[in-house]
C-alpha cells in the first residue's frame, strides 16, 4: 500500500463523512442552527439545511467526480469545521452540531480531526483522482474492490465514533465518573 493509497482511503472516508453529516443536518438541522447562532453565523434552520445540502453535494462530487476542485472545496469545508470546533471548544459549548441529533461536546478531537481531513483533501487534490477511480484501479479483482469499499466505510465509521462518542466519554472520564452516562443518541426524534 502506497502513500497515495492511504491518502485516498482517508479522502474517501472523509468524503463519506461529509455526505453523512450533511444528510444529518438536512434531517435534524436544529443542533447545527443553534451552534451557528451562538457563534454568530447566520441563524436559522434554513441556513443549517443549506449547509447540510452543500455538504451532501460536495460529498457526492468528491466521491463521484473527483479532481482538484472538489478536493480543494472539501479542504476548505474541513478547515472551516476546524475553526468552528475551535470556537465552540473555546466557549465551552455542549454540542458540536456536527451530525444532527447525534450530539457530542466539541473537543480537540474535532479540531485535530478536521484539520487532518483538510490536509488529506489538499494531498488528494494533488493526486488529481477521485475515490471512485482509485477504487476501480486499486484492485484487479472485483472482490478487492468490495473489500476497499468496505474498508473505507469502516474507516468512516471509526472516525464518526471518534467525533461523537469519544469526546463524550473523555469528558465523562475527566469529570471523575467511572463510566460515562449513556451516550445521547437521538434518532428520528427519539432519545435513549
Amino acid at each position: 500500500m502506497t502513500f497515495v493509497d492511504i491518502t485516498m482511503a482517508f479522502y474517501a472516508a472523509g468524503s463519506l463523512l461529509l455526505l453523512l453529516a450533511g444528510m444529518a443536518k438536512l434531517a435534524f438541522p436544529r443542533p447545527a442552527a443553534d451552534l451557528m447562532a451562538i457563534l454568530g453565523f447566520p441563524a436559522g434552520v434554513w441556513f443549517a439545511r443549506l449547509a447540510g445540502g452543500t455538504e451532501v453535494a460536495l460529498g457526492i462530487a468528491v466521491l463521484a467526480v473527483g479532481g482538484p476542485a472538489p478536493a480543494m472545496a472539501a479542504a476548505g469545508v474541513y478547515a472551516l469545521f476546524a475553526l468552528v470546533a475551535l470556537l465552540a471548544l473555546s466557549r465551552g459549548l455542549s454540542s458540536c452540531g456536527c451530525f444532527g441529533q447525534v450530539d457530542s461536546p466539541p473537543s480537540r478531537i474535532h479540531v485535530i480531526g478536521n484539520l487532518f481531513f483538510a490536509i488529506v483533501c489538499v494531498l488528494a487534490a494533488g493526486a488529481g483522482s477521485s475515490p471512485r477511480v482509485w477504487v476501480g484501479t486499486a484492485s484487479d479483482q472485483p472482490d478487492g474492490r468490495v473489500a476497499l469499499v468496505l474498508a473505507v466505510c469502516v474507516l468512516a465509521g471509526l472516525v464518526f465514533v471518534s467525533f461523537t462518542a469519544l469526546p463524550e466519554w473523555l469528558r465523562a472520564r475527566s469529570a471523575g465518573r467511572r463510566s460515562p452516562e449513556t451516550f445521547r443518541v437521538e434518532a428520528a426524534g427519539l432519545r435513549r
